[in-house]
């Protein structure tokens, strides 16, 4: 795999890590997301950032209700 895929993959499992996060990703989907969080450990990095702009976001939302 060149670096340019990887990247696109990257950047695809990325797009879909607040799916992951909410509980909504399925199938297929959720199937990558789990293998790349497995075998890359730049993944687990991202998941961490997602989880923290996730946990800002619902946070920013029940502030406004």
């Amino acid at each position: 795999m060149s670096a340019a895929e990887k990247m696109s993959r990257r950047d695809e499992m990325e797009t879909l890590l607040p799916f992951y996060l909410n509980g909504s990703l399925e199938g297929a989907e959720l199937e990558a997301v789990e293998e790349w969080l497995a075998s890359d450990p730049a993944a687990l990095a991202a998941l961490g950032e997602a989880e923290a702009e996730f946990s800002g976001t619902a946070a920013a939302n029940e502030a406004i209700r």
